[in-house]
């Protein structure tokens, strides 16, 4: 009897840890369309029709995602019941969202909610710790390898803007690093620019301790100072 009990347990865990992927897979895909669609420009048919999956393209570059557009369509010819009206690249190195469906070669770049393209990232992009550390690290290295330097004697830099500053291992938004923030006013040293971020480093004034990562480069501004020595790895 509790054999058949303990098998019962196992079978309802199961079921619940089934239902809780599938509903955090729909969820994804409800944001995903929420983010997509309503920027689509060059579409005849009703946006409500349009659905969306998302297919990483690591081959082509590290970061990209390739979002199929597609609409039912049911015809006994047709195995799968719908059609591709279309093609979106998400750039999470960059941030853009390009409707590659008329041109690939110079892509629509489509106006979507900034918030809600982090928070896809965030949330729906980065479900493997491991396969979200390795490329993060990849990207680290790839920037650093092909960012600018920065000057030494423009190197000191000054926080600006509302809000804590969140540091990043990689400059993508996806490689948030959870709960290391810088305060606006506060000093750092910048090493490379890439793209929209920059690297720094912080010596956090309470603990001494030192921090280094990546920033959105529009959060800083000169600050005058002579740079402070640079740490060593």
């Amino acid at each position: 009897m509790l054999k058949v009990l303990e098998n019962l347990l196992l079978v309802v865990a199961l079921c619940l840890l089934s239902q809780a992927s599938v509903a955090s897979s729909s969820v994804c895909q409800d944001r995903l369309r929420d983010l997509v669609v309503p920027s689509l420009r060059h579409v005849a048919m009703n946006k409500k029709d349009i659905q969306v999956k998302v297919v990483e393209m690591a081959s082509v570059s590290p970061g990209v995602y390739s979002v199929r557009l597609f609409a039912a369509a049911d015809s006994p010819d047709n195995l799968d019941k719908d059609v591709s009206i279309g093609w979106v690249n998400l750039d999470t190195n960059t941030m853009h969202a390009l409707d590659v469906t008329r041109d690939p070669d110079h892509p629509d770049l489509l106006k979507v909610d900034a918030d809600k393209y982090r928070n896809f990232v965030s949330n729906c992009l980065s479900s493997s710790p491991e396969r979200s550390k390795a490329s993060c690290e990849d990207a680290n290295l790839l920037a650093v390898k092909e960012g600018e330097g920065v000057r030494k004697e423009a190197a000191s830099k000054t926080v600006v803007g509302h809000g804590r500053l969140q540091l990043y291992s990689a400059p993508r938004s996806a490689c948030t690093m959870r709960g290391t923030f810088i305060l606006s006013g506060e000093s750092v040293n910048s090493h490379v620019k890439y793209k929209d971020f920059t690297s720094i480093s912080y010596t956090n004034t309470r603990s001494g301790k030192i921090f280094t990562g990546w920033v959105r480069s529009d959060r800083l501004q000169p600050s005058g100072k002579t740079a402070a020595p640079q740490p060593h790895d």
